[in-house]
Parts: structure tokens; C-alpha cells; sequence
């Protein structure tokens, strides 16, 4: 029971990480790049409207990815803590 509960909470755990890491996708992209829509030039609202919309392209894709990857590597990390 303990084994179910420790899966169940890594695979939460690496889906919300991975949602994270796709919002904020686009507004690194775009400071590292040299993009025209830029958090530092534009502002923090049109940063904000990246995020979602960072979310809403790469979101499927990073926690399909994320969680997959992720749930194995945060349920060893928390079994090494135990």
C-alpha cells in the first residue's frame, strides 16, 4: 500500500513539474533566443500571456513526456529519502 501510495504521489508530483517547465517554455525561449516577444522588453503582462500559451502548446507534449519519465526518477528520489 505504501508502494501504490509513493507511485501515485510521484506521478502527481512529475505531471505538475512538467506543467511548470512547459509554461515557462516560451518566456526563457524567448530570453535566450532573442525573440521579439521578450519578458524583459515587453513587460510582465505580455510575459503573462506567454505562459498560458506556452501551456496551452507544449503542455500535452511535456507532460506526457515529463510524467513518464519523471514518475520513475521522483519515485526513487523519495524512496532514497525514506
Amino acid at each position: 500500500m505504501r508502494t501504490l501510495g509513493l507511485l501515485l504521489l510521484s506521478a502527481i508530483l512529475a505531471f505538475v513539474a512538467s506543467l511548470v517547465v512547459a509554461g515557462l517554455f516560451l518566456p526563457v525561449y524567448g530570453l535566450f533566443e532573442g525573440d521579439p516577444h521578450n519578458c524583459l522588453k515587453d513587460g510582465i503582462g505580455q510575459c503573462a500571456s506567454l505562459v498560458v500559451l506556452s501551456a496551452l502548446i507544449y503542455g500535452p507534449l511535456f507532460t506526457i513526456v515529463g510524467t513518464v519519465v519523471g514518475t520513475p526518477v521522483v519515485m526513487a528520489i523519495l524512496a532514497w529519502r525514506a
